[in-house]
Order: structure tokens, then sequence, then C-alpha cells
């Protein structure tokens, strides 16, 4: 097999705006983002949200690499590690993020999550794993959900090579595997739930999961619930449109959005062991109450679960609103989850 570069991989799919093409009829399109044609092809562009390299320049105070996963489905990580732990030689609680983007947009390598990765790498003082899934409608769920527990498993590799040394150096020499997080925003908040549940079925040994980190996660349904019901106006940075395309062009073909991979409710939530549970809420987000219903489903199902509401925030504004002044506090919130979830529930 010729070897495939990470650059190559973030390229892939994400080229400057040519204009719309002729000769085709356009099935859907998100302004800025993505064209789908009703013959299948699928045009994206990054001219909106820009592309940026890793960097393991001596001035950074958070060094980032990328990491070819698996060359036959492409999917990828960059890393993060804060500088100060390569002087001390200290191992770092690992975080497995999955971006956000409704599972057709996203990428670790778009500057939004460059800097948000930056940042939590840095004020939780952990080493960050982004993980670059394939995404739909040329690959739709469960994909992102088979790449990233793929992703959890190369993890568990490393960690079980560790003694003989691990192929990835960051990982051999700064990473505590007794202390991995899996977090997600948007759709990565459902790409959490969903491994979280093949983590609980699977052996992942000696990796320890210590908690799950949703932010804002995506979730739905058949029936609309009244938020949804209400205008885009009062729901800044997601709109109805959006998710409606999002779900059309992610969900299996056929399916409706009481799917399990669209609704968690759908399925019984009691029996599963699950590690400690925190949501993140965005006050004005379209999604408000579905995160609330998934909080209660939790509770109801004895789970560990907290959620805290950001006041006056859409979605995903720790992102997209990345000169937010809630950031601060959120970036707190999570540094406190991480540092008080030592040790195993599981």
């Amino acid at each position: 097999m010729d070897t495939v570069s990470v650059e190559e991989l973030r390229r892939n799919g994400h080229a400057q705006d040519p204009g719309r093409s002729r000769g085709r009829s356009l099935e859907e399109e998100l302004e800025g983002f993505i064209r789908v044609y009703k013959d299948g092809s699928v045009e994206r562009y990054s001219y909106v949200v820009a592309n940026v390299p890793a960097s393991e320049a001596q001035q950074e105070p958070v060094l980032s690499k990328d990491v070819v996963l698996d060359q036959r489905t492409g999917v990828w990580a960059r890393f993060y590690l804060p500088r100060n732990a390569v002087s001390r030689g200290t191992r770092l609680p690992l975080v497995i993020y999955f971006h956000g983007g409704g599972f057709v947009l996203g990428s670790p390598a778009w500057s939004i999550y460059h800097v948000f990765m930056c940042r939590l790498a840095s004020h939780t003082n952990s080493m960050i794993m982004s993980v670059g899934y394939r995404l739909a409608p040329e690959n739709r769920l469960p994909a992102a959900y088979d790449d990233c527990f793929s992703a959890v498993e190369w993890v568990r590799r490393q960690a079980t090579q560790q003694l003989q040394r691990s192929n990835d150096s960051w990982l051999s020499s700064h990473a505590d595997f007794s202390r991995c997080f899996l977090a997600g925003d948007s759709a990565g908040g459902n790409i959490v739930h969903n491994v979280a549940l093949r983590c609980a079925r699977a052996d992942v040994k000696p990796l320890q999961t210590r908690g799950l980190i949703l932010l804002q996660p995506f979730f739905g349904g058949e029936d609309p619930c009244k938020r949804e019901l209400e205008t885009s106006e009062t729901n800044p940075n997601l709109s109805q449109r959006w998710v409606d395309v999002f779900w059309k062009l992610s969900l299996p073909v056929g399916a409706k959005r009481d799917h399990p991979a669209c609704n968690p409710l759908a399925m019984p939530l009691r029996d599963l062991s699950l590690p400690p549970v925190i949501v993140i809420i965005s006050e004005n987000d379209l999604l408000k109450q579905r995160n609330l219903d998934y909080c209660q489903a939790l509770k109801n199902g004895n789970k560990n679960v907290s959620h805290v509401i950001f006041k006056n925030v859409g979605h995903a504004f720790q992102v997209l609103n990345p000169d937010s002044q809630r950031i601060p506090e959120l970036l707190s919130v999570l540094g406190d989850f991480i540092n008080n979830n030592r040790s195993s529930s599981r």
C-alpha cells in the first residue's frame, strides 16, 4: 500500500469553491460549505473556515502533530501536548476528542477546532487526540462511529505496547492511559455517546475511561420538541434548516429520526455501564431540550450524570464564537471534571 500523508487526507474534499458545477442537478447545499448533487457527487470547500497545519515550533505553548491511524479508511488524528509536560516529563490525562459538523462537515485541521484544542490542552493540562473521521453523505452513519471506535482501539494498542515502547513517542512518554476521557461537541458529542456504548460492551483495557464529556450533543427525534419549532433567530449558530440537512445526509438510507443514531432515547440505557458523564448545554441552543431530555434519561437509568447550562450563548459557542467571555468558565468546568474523576467507576 502506498503511504498516504496526513496533509493529503486533510486536503481531500476541502478544495476551494470552484463555482457551481454545470450540468448537474443540486440536491442539497449548505451555503459556503458543501454541495451535494443528485448524481451522488459532493463538493466541499474551505474558504469559510480555513485549515491550519500542526506545529511543533519552539515558541508554541502547546505542541501539535498529525498522525495517520488507518491508511485504508483515511482516519487520522491531531495530537496536542502542553510544552510544560515535555520539560517536566509528566504523564497527562488523555482526552480523545470528536469534532462537530453534523457528521457532514468539520476537521481537526479547521482553525476553530485547532484554537479550541490548544486552549483545552493548556487549561486542563491534558494531552488531546482530535480524531479526523469519515464524513457523510459519502460515508453515512455508522461510519463515524466505526472510525472513532477504531481510534480508541488504536490508542488501546499503543497502551498495550507501552512496556515495549509505544509506536508513538508522545503517547509512550506523556499519556496516562489510566486516565482517558471521551469528549466531543455537537455531532462529536453524539459520537461520544455511541462510542461509549461500544466501549461498554468491549474490552478496551488497559485503557481506563474515567469520564464522558458531551458539549451540546447533536441528538434528535421524529417528533419535534417545542424549541425546535421556534425560529432560527432565537437559536444562534444552528438553524432547523441545517439540522434537517445534516440528518438527511448522515442517517442510513431510509432511516427516520427515531433511529438510535439520532435519538439515544430509542434504546434502553439502564443496563449499560458508563463512567461519569457531563453534558454542556447552551441556553440559546436549538438542541437545549434534547440535551436536557438525554440527561434525564441517564439519571432515570441510574447513571452518574451532571449538566451545566451556559447562559446567553448558542450552539457550539466554544468553537463558533472563539471570543466568547464564557469560554474561560467552560474550560474551568471541564478542567474540574477531568481532575475530579481520577479513579474509574467501572
